[in-house]
């Protein structure tokens, strides 16, 4: 199975009322070939969150966020096996940012703060 990579821009277009509300910017690269396992490199950014979200051609996703004001942080592997699976993905994504509320079965963790020596 080859995930649709280049479905991920207007699967976040789509949604763009509710990033524009929580002040979201988003950077899609354009699919990379890397070494023969294509990916879609992406990167969101607002006043409360940091993160990325990588999709590679198997379906392969991770998705990383990181609260700006206390560190917090929360990791989620994904096997995407169609469009549905990627809906599944930004919707959790939209409760994290939106609720707090971390997606069942992720990695929640303190990111390490900058050195300030």
């Amino acid at each position: 199975m080859n995930f649709p990579l280049d479905e991920l821009r207007p699967a976040v277009t789509a949604r763009a009322e509710t990033w524009e509300r929580l002040g979201l910017e988003w950077e899609i690269r354009p699919v990379a070939p890397n070494h023969g396992k294509p990916v879609v490199v992406s990167g969101f950014e607002s006043a409360a969150w940091l993160g990325s979200l990588l999709i590679w051609i198997s379906g392969e996703a991770e998705l990383d966020a990181v609260r700006v004001a206390d560190n917090h942080a929360v990791s989620k592997h994904y096997d995407l096996t169609g469009l549905d699976d990627l809906e599944v993905l930004l919707g959790e994504l939209d409760a994290l940012l939106t609720d707090g509320r971390a997606p069942d079965a992720a990695v929640i963790h303190q990111h390490p703060s900058p050195s300030t020596s």
